[in-house]
């Protein structure tokens, strides 16, 4: 997940800003939910961790408002300026907006399988996967590196093509609030779902760090893209999920540690490469 509005696009009018207040009270409620029935369940609420993701959540807005204008103002305005063509939108063209979706849908996945398999970009996405619990919250334990991770770039191609980088930056984040709901223990399988749309079931799987399941379930909203190239992997009930990174090393609870680690990892070992092309494969190669 990585969210791309600014402050001013949230507060900026009273059409914005109740949307935006709607989504954070739905956010509050179900973690209230979840975490009532997770104490029903277990006698317990995993505070701690919940508490970290917080933290992220909160250095990820700040570096997101940061490099707001660099996005925006120099990549996304760049790209628009010499676009393809001009496509119109609005909320009431809903033709233009189901495209946009899609195509918003198609890029996350892209993006996504890319933060996976190719170690720059997955030093900023490990932030997300280090948690060991699948919580409410885990949603938002989100990277302080958003320039770094680059993952804005994967959508100015549908910028170029002609939609408004306002429209096509906020559809990503109506994408990403979406997947907000999928981060809970408490959802079953219900595997035919798993056909057209992303369920909880399905990104249990995808944070997952055992072999039967790694690095599978790319999917945002839609998971018809995992179908098509082959990454689907549905949740088996004979193998107990382990949520976390899978290179075994003891992770303390700072926040600072979680959003640098997986950066300082990659840039000491091609800082230690033997030379320039095993410099290039620990930057570029996979995880």
């Amino acid at each position: 997940m990585e969210f791309y509005l600014s402050f001013e696009q949230i507060l900026g009018n009273a059409g914005q800003y109740v949307p935006a207040m709607i989504a954070v009270g739905l956010f509050a409620l179900t973690v209230s939910v979840e975490s009532f029935f997770l104490m029903r369940r277990d006698g317990t609420y995993p505070w701690k961790n919940a508490s970290v993701s917080v933290v992220m959540t909160v250095g990820h807005i700040i570096a997101q408002a940061a490099t707001h204008g660099i996005v925006f103002g120099v990549f996304a305005a760049f790209v628009y300026q010499h676009r393809f063509t001009t496509i119109p939108v609005s909320f009431a063209d809903w033709p233009s907006l189901i495209v946009l979706f899609v195509l918003v849908d198609l890029g996350f996945y892209v993006e996504h399988r890319c933060s996976h398999r190719i170690n720059f970009l997955w030093a900023s996405h490990s932030v997300h996967h280090s948690s060991e619990k699948m919580l409410a919250t885990t949603a938002f334990r989100l990277a302080w590196t958003p320039i770094l991770s680059g993952l804005f770039l994967f959508y100015l191609p549908i910028v170029w093509l002609g939609y408004d980088p306002v429209w096509v930056y906020g559809m990503v984040s109506a994408d990403l609030a979406y997947q907000f709901f999928v981060h809970t223990e408490l959802v079953p399988h219900v595997r035919w779902v798993e056909w057209f749309i992303n369920t909880p079931s399905a990104h249990r799987v995808h944070h997952a760090s055992n072999p039967e399941y790694i690095d599978r379930n790319y999917g945002g909203t839609l998971m018809i893209w995992d179908h098509l190239f082959g990454t689907y992997q549905p949740e088996r009930p004979d193998v107990a999920i382990r949520y976390g990174l899978a290179h075994a090393r003891s992770r303390p609870n700072n926040p600072l540690f979680i959003a640098y680690e997986g950066l300082w990892d990659v840039v000491k070992g091609a800082v230690r490469a033997p030379g320039p092309k095993a410099a290039f494969t620990r930057l570029f190669g996979p995880p």
